[in-house]
């Protein structure tokens, strides 16, 4: 890949800055008016990263907030690597949204970098391909859901710099002496590995440009070319899942815990089907379709994309971003989150679709004057059918960084003047609060990470099971403050918390509601930490995600098992809370017993409320010989219990507790002492 005159260079770079910065102050300059001065940020998901950025910075790497332990829920691994020098520079607050926003257009302008040493026309045909190089720039910026995405604050544009410089390391793999091959080979891995630590649905990518590289081995081993290509990304994956397992018991990442449509056990296969076809639906109708000009201009890019893969000098590099733009899209249709937050999670795809589609217009402009001109016809069509957008994805970021900072910077204001200062703020996935008052913060929905407690699967099994863990928790390490969007979580806000404070905003387009309110705790309710009752053999807290996991709690699945809770009278009178899991009748619920020795014990089983129900209860034995047990009418203002004589428990025995009449609503089971 021969370097351009100096000159010729110069003024290529020149022009390249003129679209990547024209861009940026389009969508900065109008965002800066709505919000008053505060740096623009689309989403709040960009104070997430700035906070993981900050704990980087000051000698926490992936923590969000120093103190709070390991964090998988950063969707981005290096993004706040990136990020953490502009912290220590001096970018603090929300002027950290400045660094961003120049780190942004730096790997806008090194991808361009990298396209044109791509679109660079070798061999045959290369006087009528020249142009496709100077318009490198255009590809990057013409699409203005791309560019809301690109300027946002996260980390779509370090994917896009990533991505040019994967692309690059594959062509010199390709082109490389034998040689030098295989130390070309091990490059193009690290990049395709740096892609998966950017975005985790580059997986989609850097698979097949794995294999690109070793179709383009040559004479050496293509099995050792695909390992030195692949090797990186696998060693990525691994370490990142054997370190998720180590410090929160998941394989997965916190993210794919909370927002994968997989993740959730309570509806059925052909539910989590509908929901990732709605998804998909959503992406191609709105990101592949509307955002490029309509249906008809939408097919111009993936027509190019299909010319360079037919191409025998692009093919290598056009097949795995075709492959990589729709593996992506199919990837975050899992995500629960993929129809919203302006579809960001389909600006990947949109940038490879499009890079697919740079290279096939200098594939095209190869084959002579006429199909140059046909190539400029496509490319022009395909650039130019997506800007009537640009007006509406302007004034969307302006109206969606109103929103932010309105609401999320304010109630961080507010919190952070709060006198006395608040000990612990509870939130949902919350960025900036956190972030600009400097509260330490306990995330509720689990991606912010706590001590490797399993806050993201509690979330998704039910806002009761959120409160389970919140309950393990000393009283003094409890939140004291909640900054919460009522509707998001009832039987958590309205039970522990009292109104003292809300910040609602108009015109909301990115914000989950458009009030958020601010609590003081009041956990009297709850169980002090490590209570034990009297005479208890073993015991199973039904909802506390920690001990159901101790004693290898199953109950029946799909369309069973819905986490609830209660504050209801315990015994003495008091109000207790608990939560529990519905057993539907016909479904069941087991758990190992965690006895010491073999004897005879008696199951209690705290429920609350509700009509006659029949259980079928069975230990260690097939289910016919399980004991059937009637259960009264119950009150509906206290704790009530059940109680079943067993002959014999021994350690690791499967207590099963089956609804035979009704649904059973169970709390909480003790073994105790006959």
């Amino acid at each position: 890949m021969r370097r351009p005159p100096r000159t010729r260079l110069l003024l290529w770079h020149a022009t390249a800055a003129l679209p990547v910065l024209g861009a940026a102050a389009a969508f900065y300059g109008p965002a800066l008016a709505r919000t008053g001065g505060v740096w623009p940020a689309p989403l709040d998901d960009v104070y997430i990263h700035f906070g993981f950025a900050r704990a980087a910075a000051l000698g926490h790497p992936l923590s969000w907030i120093p103190g709070n332990g390991y964090s998988s829920g950063g969707t981005s691994l290096i993004y706040p690597l990136a990020l953490a020098p502009g912290y220590l520079l001096g970018f603090r607050g929300a002027w950290l949204g400045l660094f961003a926003a120049l780190l942004a257009c730096a790997a806008l302008l090194d991808l361009c970098g990298s396209l044109r040493r791509l679109l660079e026309p070798r061999g045959p045909g290369a006087a009528t391909a020249r142009w496709v190089a100077w318009a490198a720039p255009l590809f990057v910026v013409a699409v203005p859901l791309l560019d809301w995405s690109w300027f946002s604050g996260m980390e779509v544009a370090l994917l896009g710099a990533v991505l040019g410089r994967a692309l690059v390391a594959v062509r010199r793999a390709e082109l490389a002496p034998p040689s030098r091959r295989p130390a070309e080979q091990r490059r193009a891995g690290l990049f395709a590995a740096l892609l998966v630590a950017t975005r985790p649905e580059a997986v989609a990518l850097a698979a097949p440009l794995a294999v690109a590289v070793a179709h383009a081995a040559g004479s050496l081993s293509a099995a050792a070319a695909l390992a030195r290509a692949s090797l990186p990304t696998a060693l990525l994956l691994g370490a990142q899942a054997a370190a998720n397992r180590a410090f929160t018991g998941e394989w997965g990442a916190a993210g794919a815990v909370r927002k994968l449509v997989l993740s959730s056990p309570y509806p059925t296969p052909l539910e989590k089907a509908v929901e990732v076809l709605k998804n998909l639906t959503a992406l191609r109708v709105q990101a592949l379709e509307a955002a490029l000009g309509g249906p008809s201009f939408a097919l111009i890019l993936p027509l190019l994309g299909l010319v360079a893969a037919l191409d025998r000098r692009a093919r290598r590099l056009a097949v795995p971003l075709l492959i990589g733009a729709y593996g992506s899209l199919l990837l975050v249709a899992l995500n629960t989150t993929a129809r919203y937050q302006n579809l960001r999670y389909a600006a990947p795809a949109l940038a490879m679709l499009l890079v697919a589609a740079a290279l096939g217009t200098e594939a095209l402009a190869r084959r002579g004057r006429l199909a140059a001109g046909v190539a400029a016809a496509l490319a022009l069509a395909a650039l130019a059918a997506p800007s009537a957008w640009f007006a509406r994805q302007i004034d969307h970021f302006a109206r969606a960084s109103a929103n932010i900072a309105g609401q999320q910077v304010e109630v961080a204001r507010r919190l952070g003047a709060r006198a006395p200062r608040p000990r612990r703020v509870l939130l949902g996935d919350a960025g900036a609060i956190p972030y600009l008052s400097g509260i330490p913060a306990l995330d509720g929905l689990g991606l912010g990470g706590y001590r490797g407690m399993p806050f993201a699967r509690a979330s998704v099994h039910g806002v009761p099971a959120v409160v389970e863990l919140i309950e393990r928790l000393d009283a003094a390490e409890r939140p004291d403050v909640f900054a919460l969007y009522p509707s998001w979580w009832g039987g958590l806000a309205d039970v522990f918390g009292r109104r003292v404070d809300a910040v609602k905003i108009e015109d909301n387009v990115m914000c989950a509601a458009d009030e958020k309110v601010i609590y003081e705790a009041d956990w009297s309710a709850l169980a002090p930490p490590g209570e034990r009752r009297e005479g208890a053999l073993d015991a199973v807290d039904i909802a506390d995600l920690v001990d159901e996991r101790a004693h290898r709690y199953a109950f029946s699945t799909p369309r069973g098992g819905w986490v609830v809770g209660a504050v209801l009278r315990d015994d003495g009178g008091a109000p207790r809370f608990d939560a529990g899991r519905l057993i539907p009748e016909g479904r069941e619920q087991s758990f190992a017993a965690g006895v010491a020795a073999r004897g005879p014990a008696v199951l209690a089983l705290r429920t609350d409320g509700g009509g006659p129900i029949a259980l079928g209860v069975a230990v260690g034995r097939p289910a016919e010989d399980e004991v059937r047990v009637e259960v009264p009418e119950r009150p509906a203002d206290h704790w009530s219990e059940i109680r079943v004589p067993l002959r014999e428990v021994a350690p690791g025995d499967l207590v099963r507790i089956r609804a035979l009449q009704g649904t059973f609503r169970s709390f909480h089971v003790w073994l105790l002492r006959p």
